[in-house]
């Protein structure tokens, strides 16, 4: 029996690229929760933007290389449990130990192969660190960048934080507006409502399997 695949697109193709600095979020644990988010999100930026550019061959010679970046060293640190319940909504309730267990895994695969194919993409942008807006002393924040355009107005993208475990750690990230967990729930709740939970981890698992498989 042949396993179906569902067609999930996390994003508009028009934010593709803007997809590749929501990795940056994913180095904000690197560093302790006492400095402050903006300076994490900022020296963040910097390790990330230089790698690239310093490896960019290396990377479209062997593009395996990218999904062992974004999962060993850029996904690290963001909060895929909360990620992972903030996305399903009132199904993770629903769902069970294993089911949330399961989810969460292909989840973030999924979000692995999406960031690889941005950072493919990536030709040099620059990030503007904006004030943080809000208390930047309490356990929540929003840190806002901006990402510059060779034409066209710069792109707003915005991490939202939480201290955890003494690091602060991204759970969600808006681009242009539109949030990765809302946009994400709109999608994956779609699908539930046709095949249920199961269905859901099932089309995950297969694209991902696919996709790193090289299909």
């Amino acid at each position: 029996m042949k396993t179906r695949t569902a067609r999930i697109e996390p994003f508009p193709r028009w934010l593709l690229a803007g997809c590749l600095f929501l990795l940056l979020a994913g180095m904000a644990g690197a560093l302790r929760a006492a400095v402050a988010p903006q300076e994490v999100v900022r020296q963040a930026s910097e390790a990330v933007l230089d790698r690239l550019r310093a490896d960019k061959a290396a990377f479209e010679a062997e593009p395996a290389r990218l999904y062992e970046l974004v999962d060993r060293v850029l996904l690290t640190h963001m909060d895929f449990g909360r990620m992972s319940q903030w996305v399903l909504g009132k199904h993770w309730r629903r769902a069970s130990e294993d089911e949330r267990a399961r989810f969460t895994r292909e989840f973030r695969a999924l979000l692995v192969r999406t960031y690889a194919s941005a950072l493919a993409g990536y030709s040099g942008q620059r990030v503007r660190i904006l004030p943080v807006a809000g208390n930047d002393s309490g356990d929540t924040v929003v840190v806002r960048t901006e990402i510059a355009q060779p034409a066209g107005p710069a792109i707003p993208v915005n991490y939202s934080l939480h201290r955890r475990d003494g690091d602060w750690k991204a759970y969600d990230v808006s681009i242009d507006g539109i949030s990765l967990v809302a946009n994400y729930r709109a999608s994956f709740t779609a699908e539930i409502r046709r095949h249920g939970v199961a269905g859901l981890i099932e089309s995950l698992a297969a694209q991902n399997r696919q996709v790193m498989n090289g299909g």
